[in-house]
């Protein structure tokens, strides 16, 4: 078994050059102690504003936002350490973009169930694909037991739509995989959210055509290397 791939981690390798890609292919290879999860190598970087967009999403209020703001702000002037405060700072710059946001426009009731999630990464293609959205919740929808949920993503670099399309559709298979057997999952309520830019994506876009996702294509390309 090779080790498990972060979906963000699949869609820098589509970006790599066909050497980077060997590379990273070889690393999967090989048990070891460096750690490919979306909370290494930076994959942290931006917890204090995630967590606190999730946070304001289930309590759907906009307050939990400039709680966070209070509480950074203040870890941002008593730190001394210049690259610290630069997370910070670029935390901070998110949060303060949501001050005002209505989080309800991401939620399909306000009568919403948080379930419970797995960390055990989801086979694709024979390809474990670690995918760790921030809530899923069931739903009343006409009277179907229905499920969604949701993930805030955020990457310095920037996301394409496509790169945003290749995480709705993770999401998607990841809930189907929990949760298809008592709900219907809805791919409208499937959302991503770039955390950064305020783009948003979900996978009934990406049924209809109008968001690709890469998902396969590049779990393909990988598999050539392994």
């Amino acid at each position: 078994m090779i080790n498990k791939v972060p979906v963000k981690k699949l869609i820098e390798f589509g970006r790599f050059s066909e050497r980077r890609q060997t590379t990273f292919a070889n690393k999967l290879k090989v048990p070891k102690k460096i750690d490919l999860d979306e909370n290494s190598n930076g994959g942290d970087y931006w917890i204090r504003s995630t967590s606190g967009l999730a946070r304001a999403f289930k309590e759907n209020s906009p307050s939990v936002i400039k709680e966070k703001i209070e509480d950074l702000s203040t870890d941002f002037e008593s730190t001394e350490f210049n690259n610290t405060k630069i997370m910070f700072k670029r935390n901070l710059e998110i949060l303060h973009n949501y001050e005002d946001f209505d989080f309800s426009i991401w939620r399909p009731s306000n009568d919403l169930k948080f379930l419970s999630k797995s960390n055990s990464p989801l086979l694709i293609k024979d390809v474990p694909i670690q995918i760790l959205p921030h809530h899923i919740f069931s739903f009343k929808n006409k009277g179907e037991l229905s499920v969604g949920g949701i993930w805030f993503v955020v990457w310095l670099e920037g996301f394409k739509p496509s790169d945003l399309g290749t995480f709705s559709d993770a999401l998607f298979r990841y809930i189907s995989h929990l949760y298809s057997r008592e709900h219907k999952v809805n791919p409208t309520y499937c959302i991503i959210v770039d955390a950064l830019s305020k783009e948003t994506v979900n996978y009934q876009q990406v049924l209809e055509g109008k968001i690709p996702s890469s998902l396969n294509t590049t779990i393909d390309r990988l598999k050539k290397y392994l």
